[in-house]
């Protein structure tokens, strides 16, 4: 907390006559103000004040004071900021002590004296304020930092059998790693908006070849990418994201000709390490050649000379044509883009498209060809033949051109997660991506998700934590680790770094949807979750749909809960035909038979099972969750058999896959078909075994709340199977809306 302190002026000590002022009765008040002293004492007073609150704002932390302590405190500051300016003008002081001013002679008074006296103790509190600014600017360390300036997404993670040893605290509670640096964005100068993408891409590069370079701590695009036109000073970006070394340049291109400048400043001395501007003819191997030696610099400056498989990976060119690169860093920026949709998948699939038309042995670019054909059958807009071939063939042709690439080898693992469902395949291709960049975050994740998918959440976990120290800041990384919390039921850790999550990333929706779902799993807190989802912005992804659709049921609100299914955010993601996300049928039939509506809840079982029937599903996964879901609804509808028939097909299709993610999610709904269909030792055997199973999606609480369950409440059984831990028998009426 900085105040800025407006005392120029206030040391006149000119004497004053009070009996001949030039510009009559305002400037008499105004020079009588001054006699009185009431200047300096504001002057005096605003000084103190800051003082005072910069040592509330170090002391605070120290003493694990709550927030509003500070809040309090200058509360009262200003508050007495009237009463000093009225004492000011009412009294003075004396030899014989304070006395109102109109009872002492105008000749006897001393104000002159007080005056100079106020003039030592404003310069003394200035040299003071001097030496405070002094020592925060260039020797504040990260320690000093107060906790609640960043947010503590990773926390200390050790398990001998599941990884290393992970220090998980925020980069501003971090002493910095000195073989760590921060490339911020480049200065696009110039200042084409159409050249922005070019130094984005140039960027881009840079980070791509620092990733290679062992034992280097380089911040990603996602968390730098954020300080691009930023008035934050280096220092403090330096503490926010945990490094001790900064590198800022700008890319400028004029006709046939490019010009890059890069500084490298050491953080703690606030020194350049070097700078240097290049300024070559615009060819590929040119600007290759600049990337390298800005990379060799650094590597020199920080941490040492490159080793001989480091230059070499450095000197490899992906192509020689300038246009088939420049048509590559298109498609890279549509990659980049933060948004995950189908539109910016189609785009970037463009540019790559012509970035190998254009050079067809250029590797890279068809690299994030395929990653743009399997988003498309991810996500589910396009699952036809025609696109299953070109995702092939595009694979195959960046294996033949570029089989060594670190970006070959993860599109590689896209491919085999994406379309294949061949995950332990998957997770080996990803992490030969990550041994050739191990200083690329995205391809940490790419591992991490994986491990999640085989259900290896322990070593997810771990893999997480290493992403984000790489970027702090890719909300995409935190909600999924935040999330693998939670499949993991770690509560106790997920909660409270959700919280700080949403207080840095407010517009995140994800985040607030995990830890609604979270209040639920972990404490029952339906108040709380209630509280989020009303302040969220209906988006049309998984969890969104799954907190709208899920907290009216467990709140009992059956017209609610119709209604959270006709939300167009809602419709729109039940309606990705061919994916896993057509409950919508299902889902409704449930509620219409909670709300006593037999005939109407059967007329919508049988449409969503005759609508099911009519789409052909491939993908194993996707598969599975349909059967799965079609076979409750028969269970529903009183088909025992047929139903039991399905749900075997579901768990052998997901079992051939090894997704042990959804595996668990379906044997959770293989359960719920036990106890429907009258099964219920094989229920509760399932339950008890499922029920501290991670990514299950059957929690104590969720069981205890979902009034889909009250048939199997007569069993004592489930009762004190599913009661929460520290709960005595709480009827589900009296726990629901309760805080925990």
């Amino acid at each position: 907390m900085h105040f800025y302190l407006p005392i120029g002026g206030f040391l006149n000590t000119d004497p004053v006559d009070m009996n001949v002022h030039p510009t009559g009765a305002s400037m008499s008040f105004f020079a009588e103000l001054k006699r009185r002293n009431v200047f300096k004492v504001a002057a005096a007073y605003a000084i103190v004040g800051w003082l005072i609150m910069q040592a509330g704002e170090v002391m605070s932390p120290a003493l694990n004071l709550p927030g509003w302590v500070n809040s309090m405190l200058a509360f009262f500051l200003i508050l007495g900021f009237p009463l000093a300016m009225f004492f000011a003008w009412a009294f003075e002081m004396t030899p014989e002590g304070i006395k109102k001013e109109k009872d002492i002679d105008r000749s006897q008074s001393i104000n002159h004296v007080t005056g100079q006296k106020l003039n030592h103790t404003i310069i003394a509190l200035l040299a003071v304020a001097l030496v405070y600014f002094v020592w925060e600017s260039r020797f504040q360390t990260s320690d000093d930092v107060p906790s609640n300036t960043g947010v503590e997404l990773v926390e200390k993670h050790s398990d001998a059998q599941t990884g290393p040893d992970v220090s998980a605290a925020t980069p501003t509670s971090l002493t910095p790693d000195k073989n760590s640096i921060a490339v911020l964005p480049f200065a696009n100068r110039s200042n084409l908006p159409d050249d922005l993408f070019f130094t984005d891409g140039i960027h881009d590069d840079l980070l791509t070849q620092l990733a290679m370079i062992e034992n280097l701590k380089v911040i990603s695009r996602t968390s730098v990418m954020s300080y691009r036109g930023s008035s934050k000073q280096i220092p403090e970006i330096a503490r926010e994201l945990g490094v001790a070394t900064i590198l800022e340049g700008g890319v400028q291109r004029a006709g046939k000709r490019i010009r890059i400048n890069a500084q490298l400043i050491d953080v703690a001395t606030d020194e350049h390490l070097w700078a240097e501007t290049f300024d070559r003819e615009m060819t590929v191997e040119n600007i290759f050649e600049i990337q390298t030696e800005i990379t060799r610099r650094i590597v020199a400056a920080v941490r040492g000379e490159l080793t001989n498989t480091e230059s070499e990976a450095l000197t490899q060119l992906p192509t020689q044509s300038l246009e088939a690169y420049e048509a590559y860093m298109h498609a890279k920026a549509t990659i980049n883009l933060a948004a995950y949709t189908a539109e910016k998948y189609l785009l970037a699939q463009q540019w790559a498209e012509k970035a190998v038309a254009i050079d067809p042995g250029f590797g890279l670019a068809w690299a994030i060809l395929v990653e743009a054909h399997v988003q498309a059958v991810w996500i589910g807009y396009d699952r036809s033949d025609e696109r299953y071939e070109a995702t092939s063939k595009a694979l195959e042709r960046a294996m033949a051109e570029a089989p060594d690439a670190a970006q070959t080898q993860a599109a590689r693992g896209e491919y085999l997660y994406r379309i294949k469902a061949d995950y332990p395949a998957a997770l080996e291709a990803f992490e030969k991506a990550s041994e050739k960049q191990p200083g690329n975050a995205h391809f940490m994740f790419l591992v991490a998700i994986t491990l999640r998918r085989i259900g290896e959440f322990d070593p997810a976990i771990v893999a997480f934590e290493k992403a984000l120290q790489l970027d702090p800041a890719n909300t995409q990384s935190i909600s999924d680790y935040l999330i693998t919390l939670w499949f993991n039921r770690d509560y106790e850790k997920a909660i409270p770094l959700a919280e700080q999550a949403i207080q840095r990333f407010p517009d995140e929706g994800d985040l607030k949807s995990h830890l609604a779902i979270m209040y639920i799993d972990g404490k029952g807190d339906l108040s709380r979750a209630r509280a989020l989802l009303d302040k969220m912005t209906p988006e049309a992804g998984f969890a969104y749909v799954s907190l709208a659709t899920t907290l009216p049921l467990l709140e009992r609100d059956f017209d609610q809960a119709l209604d959270a299914w006709d939300i167009p955010e809602v419709i729109k993601f039940s309606n990705y035909r061919g994916s896993s996300h057509g409950w919508r049928g299902r889902a409704l039939g449930e509620i219409y038979y909670l709300r006593g509506e037999p005939e109407k809840a059967a007329d919508v079982l049988r449409e969503f099972i005759a609508t099911e029937n009519s789409i052909g599903i491939t993908v194993p996964r996707s598969r599975a969750y349909q059967l799965s879901n079609q076979a409750l609804a028969l269970a529903l509808l009183g088909d025992s058999s047929e139903a039991q028939s399905l749900m075997d097909q579901a768990i052998t299709a997901i079992e051939n896959v090894g997704d042990g993610l959804a595996s668990s999610a379906i044997q959770g709904i293989h359960a719920r078909l036990l106890a429907i269909t009258g099964q219920r030792e094989q229920a509760l055997a399932e339950i008890e075994r499922l029920i501290d199973t991670p990514g299950s999606f059957l929690s104590r609480w969720k069981l205890t709340l979902d009034p889909r369950w009250d048939f199997f409440r007569d069993d004592d059984r489930f009762n004190e199977l599913i009661r929460p831990q520290g709960v005595a028998g709480t009827t589900p009426e009296r726990q629901a809306g309760d805080g925990s």
